[in-house]
């Protein structure tokens, strides 16, 4: 039985999802607490708190792990579509993990995954609905590990 292309970024959207409740937030937040004896804050809490995003090789395997699959499924069956889909996927899902160590506005690291798979899906792409399809599977679990990241951040203290 072959699996239809498009439902193939619906199962790496569903794995990009399952990957927060599974993996704690310490493989890609570092965060804590500094309490202070003698002083109070803006709003009288004795603390400073701070999180740093720093994504661990776990973490990283983790989250490219559908590519990954894609572009080992090329090797043993030697159709390009999926080679094509599995390396859309992994530049967008390299620039989801990459792009907040450098800007954690998650608006700004949506445009970047947009923009990244529109590019991968035009490169790649033969035809216009080949290319759509393309752009999709990169952007939509892209778009789900730039969330994840964003809640966990702004979610952390």
């Amino acid at each position: 039985m072959k699996l239809p292309r498009i439902l193939i970024p619906f199962f790496a959207f569903v794995w990009e999802l399952i990957l927060p409740f599974k993996i704690p937030v310490g493989y890609y937040i570092k965060g804590g607490m500094v309490w202070f004896e003698n002083w109070t804050g803006p709003a009288g809490r004795p603390y400073v708190c701070w999180t740093k995003y720093s994504p661990s090789p776990i973490f990283i395997v983790l989250v490219l792990l559908p590519a990954l699959v894609l572009l080992v499924s090329y090797i043993f069956h030697r159709e390009s579509s999926l080679r094509n889909l599995g390396l859309s996927m992994l530049f967008s899902l390299l620039a989801a993990t990459i792009a907040p160590v450098f800007m954690l506005d998650p608006s700004i690291n949506s445009i970047l995954i947009m923009l990244v798979s529109l590019s991968s899906g035009i490169t790649l792409g033969k035809d216009i609905g080949d290319r759509a399809i393309l752009a999709f599977g990169g952007f939509l679990p892209g778009l789900v590990v730039i969330f994840v990241i964003s809640a966990q951040f702004y979610g952390a203290c």
